[in-house]
């Protein structure tokens, strides 16, 4: 999109007097007045459905933000529509001479772009998804007026369009990549490394708009759901550059009942199930469970706990003669394991060494969308040969206590963090035998998922473990 810089008349924009002239670099009065021929390049500035294309064109009321950093210093909007127009607005945040400043375009109507959340069609990217940004310089403040050293200067499209056929019709696909940047606003950008596709009618073809942090090869992983609700994974391995058009095949295939993130432990592979302990989809909390318990219940107490109470455990209290039966047991057995007695062995709840495992040796992002309506990770493998593995571990609802998900004892529509057991009690505190180990996922992405604590009689959700010879 070239742009050319010249004089143009504006009405009624009156700048308040300073109190005493300055230099002017120094000038910032609250208003300056700006004005920008811009008329289409070779690349694409603006998004218009037209058929089955995507075409480049302005119209009228656009908006263009004048930024730096984090900082919107002003807007400018299309007089006219069609491929070239006048962007007339002002400036009211203190510009600098030398410095420069991002023009950047948005979606229209909007002040931020929110790729993550998609509906397949070109027309909603035409819609939701534009965005593009030039460069410019300021060289002087003349008065009322802000004059930039570049005579032209061209819009580059910042978003590139992809087509996915699949190899069978979907109802919607979460597409992860650490090489996206999928939210915008004027000043900002953010990683959020996953795009989510929910079309509204079953298809086997979406475009999707995506917006690469850099140009370099990554791989895409797909997490696909039929018509019916069953998960389909494809891996795809591409390379995406801002402002160009894509298309590729993704054959999928039925999700695998476990994932091998290539994590050894005594030389086995130690490999991660891909949902929950009686769930049936990958986003969803499954049962919960009284730690050493076999079965999920109504209430989750001490008064109902299999193994004593707070004050005198029963079994499992390897070492504290003040707290119950000592018997030497710090890892649950395998006729205590929930997971290995509904699944069968090799199948286990993790130890808290699986769980360090899981946290050292993957790559953990947050899916801020909603996967089956609940937040989750994403633990993407750092084992060489295996970056093509990943699995999702919901946040789920918090945990039981008593008869009530603790989620709902803080205020309505907030949830706690998500806990997962361990296999291992809790030895590092004077209340140990009444505790295990957990995974903690916590319910901010600006957290990270770590290792806790919790008491035993509280119901938590399992995510099993497969053990390979």
């Amino acid at each position: 999109m070239a742009v050319a810089f010249t004089a143009c008349t504006v009405v009624d924009l009156q700048p308040e007097e300073p109190d005493a002239p300055k230099a002017a670099e120094e000038v910032s009065p609250q208003v300056w007045n700006v004005c920008i021929e811009a008329s289409k390049g070779s690349d694409t500035k603006a998004l218009s459905e037209n058929g089955n294309t995507i075409t480049a064109s302005w119209e009228e009321g656009d908006v263009v933000y004048i930024c730096n950093g984090s900082y919107d210093f002003g807007t400018m909007k299309a007089q006219s529509s069609g491929t070239t127009t006048k962007l007339i607005g002002t400036v009211t945040k203190t510009m600098k001479v030398g410095s420069t400043y991002t023009l950047r375009y948005l979606q229209k109507g909007q002040d931020y772009v929110y790729q993550p959340s998609q509906k397949g069609t070109l027309a909603d990217i035409a819609k939701n998804q534009d965005y593009s940004e030039a460069k410019v310089t300021v060289k002087s403040i003349d008065g009322m007026e802000v004059v930039f050293n570049e005579e032209s200067v061209q819009f580059q499209s910042q978003i590139s369009i992809t087509r996915f056929t699949f190899n069978m019709p979907i109802a919607s696909v979460t597409i992860f990549s650490s090489n996206l940047m999928t939210y915008v606003r004027p000043g900002y950008t953010a990683n959020y490394p996953f795009i989510e596709v929910r079309p509204d009618e079953v298809s086997s073809t979406v475009y999707v708009a995506m917006t690469p942090l850099e140009a370099k090869k990554a791989a895409f992983l797909f997490l696909a759901k039929d018509k019916d609700g069953l998960y389909y994974t494809a891996v795809k391995y591409a390379k995406i550059e801002n402002g160009k058009n894509y298309k590729g095949s993704v054959t999928l295939t039925a999700m695998p009942e476990y994932v091998d993130l290539g994590i050894e432990r005594d030389g086995k592979h130690v490999c991660w199930a891909t949902r929950n302990l009686g769930a049936s989809r990958p986003g969803e909390a499954g049962n919960y469970y009284a730690w050493a318990e076999l079965a999920p219940k109504s209430k989750y107490s001490w008064d109902n706990y299999a193994y004593g109470s707070y004050s005198w455990i029963t079994k499992y209290d390897p070492d504290r003669p003040d707290q119950g039966v000592v018997d030497g047991l710090a890892v649950l057995l395998p006729e205590d394991d929930a997971a290995t007695v509904t699944l069968g062995a090799p199948w286990r709840i993790p130890t808290l060494d699986d769980i360090n495992d899981l946290l050292d040796k993957s790559k953990v992002e947050a899916l801020s969308s909603y996967a089956d309506g609940i937040w989750g990770y994403c633990f993407h493998s750092l084992v060489d040969g295996y970056a093509d593995r990943f699995i999702f571990i919901p946040r789920t609802s918090g945990y039981y206590k008593d008869d009530v998900l603790a989620s709902t004892l803080a205020w309505p529509d907030k949830s706690t963090d998500g806990y997962y057991w361990s296999s291992k009690i809790d030895q590092m505190s004077w209340t140990s035998s009444s505790f295990a180990n957990c995974l903690k996922i916590p319910s901010s992405y600006y957290s990270v998922p770590e290792t806790s604590r919790m008491e035993r009689a509280y119901g938590l959700c399992i995510r099993p473990v497969y053990v390979e010879e």
